[in-house]
């Protein structure tokens, strides 16, 4: 999702400081955070620990701010580096507030937005550090939930970061979700799957309230993150389903848009909604059983069909590489040859203009080389028998002179 107007305010300069090696190495209490050691991880010093007049919660906004800019730059390195700071601080402020309480003196106020940042901050690590931590990048999300529950619960409703929360809830919701091999029927999974969906609707009516042209974009985000969950099929059938029917429910709530429009918003509304007929159909594919046999070959290409109408004028790589799928998928249930060939050869155009901005799968690449090589045994072919035809009327044209020559032969 897009960054709120709240993030657009004056930001403290704040850089990593190594602490001093006098200060003592405070352990965290959450065992998954343990790697603070680490040579190749900084530890944050917040101004606060040399200004007593320093605002603690605006320096740790402002170092996450800072690893949330690194990870949109392209630096997910250094945003790391920043964002297991922004945890450490933030276990450590806990830590003070619950000595403080328990001790019996004033402690600070812990705010909803500490417990946004504190959960926001684990949920991001699980995501950029996905491969690294395998597993216990689950014990990231269980622990991104909890704090971002915490946020949820303290908010007031009018925090600028109030969409952020519930988008958060939602993704980790789902992710979480998709661990799980639940049975279809399965009334808990389904509860969950609904809570999530909740959750994206709150978030993006709450980011309708901030700005409405960012709630677009931001619903169109959504819809793409949720109908590639759906598209991996990890929360099966029935799950699947139901998150298209979300996704298609708020593309249909947008403004409508030309079928073969090609400009900004309106061609990612087409994409989006072409998408969502392919995956549609793909459901039918994998309904297949082993004779090859399409169950329902009547709707699948009317949704493909439909889809292809929407990427007519398409230009983006991903419109353009799913124009030449659909126009794949068209062409292998055709019984007419001459239709088939048609649409295998606007497949393979739309596949050539993928390879040359880039790479094209291995399957579709041997696609290409498959029918080319197809096609010049045809065209071989082709000049055989034109060859044989003039050598058969070069003889039958012999065989005339011939018989002429015998007839003038016999007159005499």
């Amino acid at each position: 999702m897009p960054e709120d107007s709240a993030t657009q305010k004056k930001k403290r300069p704040m850089g990593l400081k190594a602490r001093a090696s006098k200060k003592q190495k405070a352990e965290s209490t959450e065992q998954v955070v343990n790697d603070f050691d680490e040579d190749n991880t900084a530890t944050i010093m917040l101004k606060n620990d040399l200004e007593e007049d320093a605002n603690e919660m605006d320096e740790l906004e402002g170092i996450f701010d800072s690893a949330m800019e690194e990870l949109a730059s392209g630096d997910p390195e250094r945003a790391v580096t920043l964002l297991r700071g922004t945890i450490h601080e933030c276990d450590r402020i806990l830590r003070v507030h619950d000595r403080d309480i328990e001790a019996g003196v004033e402690a600070i106020e812990i705010e909803p937005r500490f417990y946004y940042i504190y959960g926001t901050a684990l949920f991001s690590i699980s995501e950029i550090s996905a491969a690294k931590l395998g597993d216990q990048r689950y014990e990231y999300l269980e622990l991104s939930l909890h704090r971002l529950e915490q946020a949820r619960e303290a908010m007031t409703g009018t925090e600028p970061f109030v969409w952020r929360v519930y988008d958060g809830l939602a993704k980790i919701g789902l992710d979480l979700l998709s661990r799980e091999e639940a049975d279809e029927e399965d009334k808990e999974a389904a509860a969950k799957l609904a809570t999530a969906i909740g959750n994206f609707d709150r978030a993006l009516d709450a980011l309708a309230n901030v700005d409405a042209e960012q709630a677009k974009s931001g619903t169109l985000a959504t819809v793409e993150m949720v109908q590639s969950l759906a598209d991996s099929s990890c929360l099966g059938e029935t799950g699947s389903t139901t998150l298209m029917d979300w996704t298609e429910s708020k593309l249909a709530a947008l403004p409508a848009s030309e079928p073969t429009s090609k400009e900004g918003q309106a061609a990612e509304i087409c994409y989006l909604r072409a998408r969502a007929l392919w995956i549609r159909a793909s459901v039918i594919l994998g309904q297949m059983d082993e004779t090859d046999e399409i169950p329902d070959k009547e709707t699948f290409q009317r949704l493909l069909s439909e889809a292809s109408d929407l990427l007519v004028e398409a230009e983006s790589r991903d419109a353009v590489l799913l124009r030449g799928e659909i126009q794949l998928n068209l062409g292998n249930v055709q019984e007419d040859g001459d239709e088939q060939d048609r649409l295998y050869r606007l497949a393979i155009k739309d596949f050539k203009l993928i390879q040359a901005d880039g790479e094209l799968s291995e399957e579709l690449t041997q696609f290409i080389e498959d029918f080319e090589q197809d096609d010049a045994s045809d065209d071989a072919s082709d000049d055989d028998e034109e060859m044989d035809d003039a050598n058969d009327e070069d003889a039958s044209d012999d065989e005339d002179a011939n018989d002429d020559d015998e007839m003038g032969d016999d007159e005499e």
